[in-house]
C-alpha cells in the first residue's frame, strides 16, 4: 500500500463511543472494503450526533470531508455561482459530497438535519487514499457517483415538467425513489416532509402545491396522516 502518510495520534471526544465499532464496520461495507483495513485509520472518523435543524456544515471553501449519513435525514443546498440553489434530500446510508473526490472545487452548499442523525465525517484525503490502494472501493464509489447524477437527472427533469402539477407529482417520484421506504404497492416518507419542503423542491407556490397535494388525495394516490406520507406506486404510470 506503500507509506502511510496519516497521524492517528488525535481523538476527537466527541465520538460515540459505545458504537464507534458498529459504525467503522457499517461504513467498511457500505464503501465494499473489509473492516480490519479501516481500522489502523480508525481515529480518523468522527462521528457525530445532530439535533433536528442543526447545521452539520455551511462551507463556501474547500471542504477536507466526506460526510456518511448513519441514521437519519438531511437536506442539502447547493448553491451554484449563478446563484440557483439545488435541494438534495438524503436519507441514512449515504455518502457526500461525492464530487469533490480527486478535484480541487469549491462548494458553496449548506447541510441540515432534517431529524435527528448520526454522522461520520471521513476526510476526503483518506478516503482518496484507500480508493487508490483499493479497486473494489473506487469501483464503489463510482457506483454511488453514478447513482447520485441519475438522481439528479430525474429531478432535474420534474424540474422541467411543464405543468405545476406535473412538477410536483414528478418531484414526488423522485422523493420516494430517494428518500421513500419501498413498500409493496406504495412507498413511506417520513413525517420530517412538509408542505413547504415539496413546494421549494418543485419550484412552486406553497399554495398551488398543498391544491396538487388534495387532489393526489382524493384520487387516493396519496395518504398523508399526521405522521407519515404514503405514496401509491399507481403514481408512477
Amino acid at each position: 500500500m506503500g507509506q502511510n502518510p496519516y497521524d492517528h495520534s488525535t481523538i476527537d471526544n466527541s465520538l460515540i463511543k459505545n458504537n464507534v465499532n458498529t459504525y467503522l464496520e457499517q461504513f467498511a461495507a457500505f464503501i465494499n472494503i473489509p473492516t480490519v483495513a479501516l481500522q489502523p485509520y480508525k481515529n480518523e472518523f468522527i462521528v457525530r450526533q445532530y439535533n433536528k435543524g442543526q447545521v452539520i456544515y455551511y462551507s463556501s471553501d474547500e471542504l477536507t470531508h466526506l460526510y456518511y449519513l448513519i441514521d437519519g435525514y438531511i437536506l442539502r443546498e447547493h448553491y451554484s455561482v449563478n446563484g440557483d440553489v439545488y435541494r438534495v434530500l438524503n436519507k441514512g446510508e449515504h455518502l457526500y459530497p461525492l464530487h469533490n473526490l480527486f478535484q480541487d472545487k469549491t462548494t458553496n452548499e449548506m447541510c441540515t438535519a432534517l431529524t435527528d442523525s448520526i454522522v461520520m465525517a471521513v476526510p476526503i484525503e483518506l478516503i482518496e487514499y484507500i480508493c487508490r490502494n483499493h479497486d473494489k472501493v473506487f469501483i464503489q464509489m463510482y457506483k454511488y457517483l453514478c447513482e447520485n447524477e441519475k438522481q439528479l437527472t430525474e429531478y432535474n427533469m420534474a424540474l422541467s415538467a411543464k405543468s405545476a402539477k406535473a412538477r410536483v407529482e414528478k418531484v414526488l417520484i423522485y422523493l420516494c425513489h430517494t428518500i421513500g421506504e419501498d413498500h409493496e404497492e406504495f412507498y413511506e416518507i417520513k413525517q420530517f416532509l412538509t408542505i413547504q419542503m415539496v413546494s421549494d423542491l418543485a419550484s412552486v407556490s406553497r399554495e398551488t402545491t398543498g391544491h396538487i397535494v388534495n387532489e393526489l388525495k382524493t384520487q387516493n394516490l396519496l395518504l398523508k396522516d399526521q405522521k407519515n406520507w404514503m405514496i401509491s406506486k399507481a403514481i408512477l404510470k
